[in-house]
């Protein structure tokens, strides 16, 4: 069965960017006669604005959208975003790294693959990416970044379909690649042009 989500961050009000992220994933969703889920993207917890999430789920219902399962939060998952970066590390997928984004540059060209260069500093998590780059999955302050919680949370509510703004297009290949490292089916992605989500 069809199953899509619309998952906002809690960083303010819903703009009309996402507003049209909501609309095309919901009309997709009931295109197919599938389900449509509402996550709140809640990990980047600095950048939570208190009421926001709430200020969204009334404007997505004053605006028609039912969504058919209960809205799940990011900052209520630490626990499975723990077990999938250990599951990562278990399986020499993910190495501690101690570079800042600064050393990191652009494109992270594996600097702590063998054992982070200054052990003094507060670690990050990266996964090995042979294209594009070793990414961060979980960050130096010990927050999980959003790469890997998107991924642990896709899987567990079994979406097979994800709506997405252009704007996101650069994401979906390190997503895909987390789902083929733990093993799990990656959904199938469909952009539209001029707004995020």
């Amino acid at each position: 069965m069809y199953r899509g989500r619309f998952a906002p961050s809690p960083t303010g009000p819903l703009h009309f960017g996402s507003l049209v992220a909501a609309l095309a994933s919901y009309l997709d969703a009931r295109a197919h006669s599938g389900k449509w889920l509402v996550r709140i993207e809640d990990v980047d917890l600095p950048r939570t604005v208190p009421g926001a999430a709430d200020n969204i789920l009334r404007t997505l219902h004053a605006f028609g959208f039912n969504w058919d399962e209960p809205v799940i939060s990011q900052s209520q998952r630490t626990a499975a975003y723990e077990a999938a970066l250990r599951q990562l590390r278990d399986a020499g997928y993910a190495y501690p790294c101690s570079c800042s984004r600064a050393e990191a540059g652009e494109v992270y060209p594996g600097t702590c693959r063998s054992g982070p260069k200054n052990p003094d500093r507060p670690l990050s998590w990266r996964v090995r990416n042979n294209c594009g780059g070793d990414f961060v999955i979980r960050r130096s302050d010990g927050l999980f970044a959003y790469q890997l919680a998107v991924v642990v949370d896709d899987a567990a509510q079994q979406i097979t379909d994800v709506v997405r703004g252009d704007d996101l297009l650069d994401s979906t290949p390190r997503q895909v690649h987390l789902f083929r490292l733990l093993g799990i089916p990656a959904p199938r992605y469909w952009a539209y042009t001029g707004g995020d989500q």
